[in-house]
């Protein structure tokens, strides 16, 4: 694979952390290189780093060392209103809390994240509908998060994460608060997101079922990685 085929890249990745007079290691010195159109799993135990992969990789948290690279472009040094711009542009979130606006709809709760990338009224409500129904919620629109299982919060959530067509999708946990199956549900649906749209998917987990639906698996333990497995 070529430098411009990878959509991410990260060299020498760290991440530390001050508690009182000790240094805690949240990440080791990472290097990753993942292609587009890439169903990832971060796989690890809580504590292991994932979580600090993902949101530094989403520029919500900054490396003590090293760099990130999106789509060839440096963005270790980016600005907050940079990094802002990047993630309305490029990246979509999925949150095991769903992180949904309670008071808002299903559809509302869409529309939101299309007025923030600055999409036209009328933009807005065709690719709000688009995405509900992608997800199987159009019956479900105009009802509110209170309202709906949480099978049903975590699609309003991807539907949210995928609407601007994001490069990147990173899911933190996406079937944390699922059960069993529900979860795979759900992991099935972001397996056709994939490949319907050509997105990178990274999902941060500690569910093994993960893995059945995974282009590459990387093992995390104590912010070092131990492992890295690949279909085919």
């Amino acid at each position: 694979m070529s430098e411009n085929d990878y959509l991410i890249q990260t060299e020498g990745l760290t991440r530390t952390y001050k508690v009182g007079e000790r240094e805690i290691y949240a990440l080791r010195g990472i290097d990753l290189a993942i292609g587009r159109g890439q169903f990832v799993s971060m796989r690890g135990r809580s504590g292991s780093g994932k979580t600090t992969l993902l949101n530094i990789i989403g520029g919500l948290d900054r490396p003590t060392a090293g760099r990130v690279r999106i789509d060839g472009r440096d963005v270790s040094d980016l600005s907050d209103r940079e990094w802002v711009r990047l993630r309305r542009q490029q990246i979509g979130f999925v949150f095991q809390s769903f992180s949904l606006m309670t008071s808002y709809s299903a559809l509302e709760n869409v529309d939101l994240m299309l007025r923030l990338a600055g999409m036209g009224h009328k933009e807005r409500v065709k690719r709000s509908a688009e995405v509900l129904e992608l997800v199987g919620l159009s019956k479900w629109a105009d009802h509110r998060p209170y309202e709906m299982s949480g099978g049903q919060q975590q699609r309003v959530a991807i539907a949210r994460a995928i609407a601007t067509h994001p490069a990147i999708i990173l899911a933190d946990e996406p079937t944390g608060e699922l059960d069993t199956a529900t979860g795979r549900d759900i992991l099935s649906l972001l397996r056709q997101i994939v490949d319907k749209q050509g997105a990178t998917l990274l999902i941060a987990t500690h569910d093994l079922t993960v893995d059945t639906f995974a282009d590459s698996v990387y093992e995390l333990q104590d912010g070092q990685l131990l492992s890295a497995t690949h279909a085919g």
